[in-house]
C-alpha cells in the first residue's frame, strides 16, 4: 500500500442510509454480494475515514446515486445534498459525483450544472440499467454534452448487472462496445466505463485503447478475479487509462489494496492505477503524498 489512492467509486453507507434503501438491497449486498456482516448495517463517517486510512485511501469519489426511475417501486436515490455536506465537512477526503436519470430530461440537465457549477461536483455517474436504457440512448446525450461543456468526466457502469430484486430483474443494456458510439460524438467528454465491463472486459479494454477520451474503472469486482488481460493492459501498454475504485460497500477498500498488492505492478503502473490517472482525469486539487 505505498502510494495513496484514490477511489473514484465509492457508495456513502452510513446507518442512516443504510436504512433508507429498499428492502431488496441488504439481501443484494449481504447475498450476492457476500459483503461483510458488520458492514450491512452502515459505517458512521468516522469509521468510514479509519477504513479509508487503514487502506492507505487518500480520497473517495462518493456517489449520490440514481437508481430507476422516481417514484417507481424498489427504486432509490440518494439527495445529492447529502453529498454536498458530506464535502464540505472533509474537502480532503471526499469529492462528490452526482447521479443522472435520463428520464428527467432538461430538469436533470440544470440540477447536473448546478451541482458542477454550485456545489463544486466534479463528474456524473450513471447506473443504464436501472432505467433499461443502453448508454448510447438519445435521452442521455444532453447529459453528456453538458457534462462536455463543464469539462467533467461521466463515469457508467458497463457490463452486465446482476439481479437486485426477484420480483424486478434488469436488462443488461451497457456492453462496453456502446461506449464507441459516444465516444466518436462527444470526443471531448471524458468517459469511464466502471465495472470493469465484465463479462466483455477485452471488448472494454479496445474501446479505451482505441478512444483517448475513455477510461476503465476497476470497482465492483475482487482485484484477484479479474482478468490477466486486464492486469496486464494496466501493467504495460494501458497504464495511462484504467483508475482504482471499489464500488463500497461491494469491496472492502483495504482487501482491494491487498489484492492489486499481489499483482506487483511495476510501481510506475501501480502509481497511474490507484493515483496519478484519477489526479488527471478528474482534475483533482488535493494534496501531494
Amino acid at each position: 500500500m505505498s502510494t495513496a489512492a484514490i477511489d473514484i467509486v465509492c457508495n456513502l453507507f452510513t446507518p442512516e442510509v443504510a436504512a433508507s434503501r429498499p428492502a431488496w438491497s441488504r439481501q443484494f449486498l449481504g447475498g450476492k454480494v457476500n459483503a461483510p456482516e458488520a458492514t450491512l448495517g452502515g459505517l458512521t463517517i468516522a469509521q468510514h475515514l479509519a477504513a479509508l486510512d487503514a487502506a492507505n485511501v487518500e480520497h473517495a469519489l462518493m456517489i449520490a446515486p440514481k437508481m430507476g426511475r422516481d417514484g417507481l417501486s424498489e427504486s432509490w436515490r440518494l439527495d445529492p445534498m447529502t453529498i454536498v455536506d458530506l464535502v464540505q465537512a472533509h474537502p480532503d477526503r471526499f469529492s462528490g459525483l452526482v447521479g443522472i436519470d435520463p428520464y428527467e430530461g432538461m430538469k436533470g440537465v440544470r440540477e447536473l450544472e448546478r451541482m458542477v457549477t454550485e456545489y463544486g461536483m466534479v463528474g456524473a455517474h450513471i447506473y443504464p440499467h436501472w432505467f433499461e436504457l443502453a448508454p448510447d440512448h438519445a435521452r442521455y446525450y444532453p447529459f453528456y454534452a453538458k457534462c462536455a461543456e463543464l469539462g467533467v468526466p461521466v463515469q457508467m457502469q458497463v457490463g452486465h448487472c446482476l439481479r437486485y430484486s426477484h420480483d424486478h430483474p434488469l436488462p443488461s443494456v451497457g456492453r462496453p462496445i456502446l461506449l464507441d458510439t459516444i465516444a466518436c460524438h462527444f470526443p471531448e467528454l471524458k468517459i469511464i466505463g466502471i465495472h470493469v465491463g465484465w463479462p466483455w472486459t477485452e471488448e472494454m479494454i479496445a474501446v479505451s485503447y482505441k478512444h483517448p477520451n475513455v477510461y476503465i474503472g476497476i470497482d465492483a469486482y475482487a482485484p484477484k478475479y479479474l482478468d490477466p488481460k486486464l492486469v496486464k493492459y494496466i501493467n504495460g501498454w494501458g497504464a495511462d487509462k484504467v483508475m482504482f475504485g471499489t464500488d463500497f460497500p461491494v469491496i472492502p477498500h483495504a482487501r482491494a489494496r491487498d489484492e492489486i498488492a499481489a499483482w506487483d505492478l511495476r510501481p510506475e503502473s501501480e502509481a497511474k492505477l490507484m493515483r496519478e490517472n484519477a489526479l488527471k482525469v478528474y482534475d483533482l486539487k488535493i494534496g501531494a503524498e
